[in-house]
């Protein structure tokens, strides 16, 4: 039997713009997926994806990945896809593919977007010794930051110039106030897919939001007073407001915050990140006050041998 990690992920700075080669700064979370591995009797490949709430869904396949029998199509689909281009990256795995029983699981909700996706890209990378960029790039799509935070052990800048291979390189992100930083889960995703993909279709290159975006993510790393990172929160947030069009997760949920509130990753769902002068405690207390019972300590989530 063989067992392999990958970390989940959180986006601090750089949504969006990652897409069009902005610098961007995330953080890998101490849970992630897991995939185990062990020899089976049976010819072809059996898949069982389990979460903390028990079966996901599993299916067979035969010795030519084709699906037998599934508990979700769309699911078996998708890993169907995955699969037969890991194998014409490099064909000599489908050895690996057959008399095989697979187990993952899932160690966050499905909807928290911590990156089922990106972590078994990473899991697939260590079992079938593929590359996980090209991978993505012929399923799912995406920067590939989240890719890169499930092997890292400490948060990390991420560049990819399209074409290009990602620039990725740790990021000294150890506030000396992070014990007052925490993420709230919003669980309220904005209608916003049209205005986002109409500015990653834009012919325009950003080139000055790019820059500035790049700069932020530097100088979040660098801010050692309270006021200062609150300060680069909202200009990040006024930046990707400028470009997007959405409005700023903060004035649209929690306009009476004492202190600065960004989204991670994606405007208007998932998880924001918040810091103020007062205690981690009393914050938690007010978001779940407003209705948010889902809120974390950023330092107890995040893996960041800095701190250990």
């Amino acid at each position: 039997m063989k067992e392999y990690h990958a970390h989940g992920k959180l986006l601090i700075t750089g949504e969006y713009l990652v897409l069009k080669g902005a610098l961007a700064l995330a953080t890998p979370l101490y849970k992630g997926q897991t995939l185990t591995v062990q020899e089976s009797k049976e010819l072809g490949l059996s898949w069982r994806a389990e979460t903390l709430n028990g079966l996901w869904f599993k299916l067979n396949f035969d010795d030519n990945l084709n699906i037998i029998e599934t508990t979700d199509n769309k699911k078996a689909e998708n890993l169907q896809l995955m699969l037969r281009k890991c194998v014409e990256q490099n064909p000599t795995i489908q050895n690996k593919l057959n008399y095989s029983s697979v187990t993952t699981m899932l160690e966050f909700e499905t909807n928290w977007g911590w990156g089922s996706s990106s972590t078994l890209l990473h899991l697939l990378e260590q079992w079938l010794e593929i590359d996980p960029y090209q991978l993505m790039d012929k399923t799912i799509g995406g920067s590939g930051y989240d890719i890169a935070c499930a092997s890292a052990t400490q948060p990390i800048f991420y560049q990819r110039i399209k074409g290009e291979a990602p620039l990725i390189s740790s990021a000294p992100f150890n506030p000396p106030f992070i014990e007052k930083m925490g993420i709230v889960y919003l669980n309220k995703k904005q209608d916003s897919s049209k205005q986002v993909k109409s500015f990653l279709e834009s012919s325009s290159n950003n080139e000055s939001m790019i820059e500035n975006i790049t700069a932020l993510s530097n100088e979040f790393t660098t801010a050692d007073e309270i006021d200062t990172l609150m300060t680069l929160m909202q200009q990040h947030e006024e930046l990707i407001a400028q470009a997007t069009g959405l409005t700023p997760v903060q004035k649209l949920l929690f306009p009476k915050f004492e202190g600065a509130i960004k989204s991670l990753g994606a405007w208007g769902g998932d998880f924001a990140l918040f810091l103020s002068e007062k205690d981690y405690a009393i914050n938690k207390e007010w978001f779940e006050s407003k209705g948010y019972p889902i809120v974390m300590p950023l330092q107890e989530v995040i893996v960041n041998k800095q701190i250990i």
